[in-house]
């Protein structure tokens, strides 16, 4: 569910003109869902900062359930990024990564960034 919530609603990261691959960047994401930190990861989202006060209640709810599904699976073993692509023109990207949990199951997801002049961050759009 953790990669589906990233990949099922197109989010983006972002790290803040760290200079950091997209690849970084989501593992990034995935890591501060595990260490439960859904402020941190939820400022990683593009258009984070233009959301209305509904919009972030229930995103980082969204992202809660995600910290608390990693937590049940007994954390995460080991984040292995499959690919990562990004666009001729440098403005999005593709990664795809694959999850080993601590209970021993994986999950495999695609997820989409776009960069912008805080760096690579997770999309919210299609």
């Amino acid at each position: 569910m953790v990669l589906a919530l990233v990949a099922t609603t197109g989010l983006m990261v972002s790290c803040s003109g760290s200079g950091k691959s997209p690849a970084d960047v989501s593992k990034s994401f995935i890591q501060k869902l595990e260490k439960g930190d859904v402020d941190a990861a939820y400022q990683m989202l593009d258009g984070a900062e233009n959301a209305t006060a509904e919009e972030t209640q229930k995103l980082k709810a969204f992202l809660s359930e995600g910290a608390k599904e990693i937590s049940t699976k007994g954390g995460i073993k080991k984040i292995e990024v499959v690919s990562e692509t990004i666009s001729e023109d440098g403005k999005t990207a593709e990664v795809t990564i694959m999850l080993t949990y601590g209970n021993g199951e994986t999950d495999e997801s695609t997820t989409k960034l776009k960069n912008s002049e805080d760096g690579w961050k997770i999309f919210l759009g299609k």
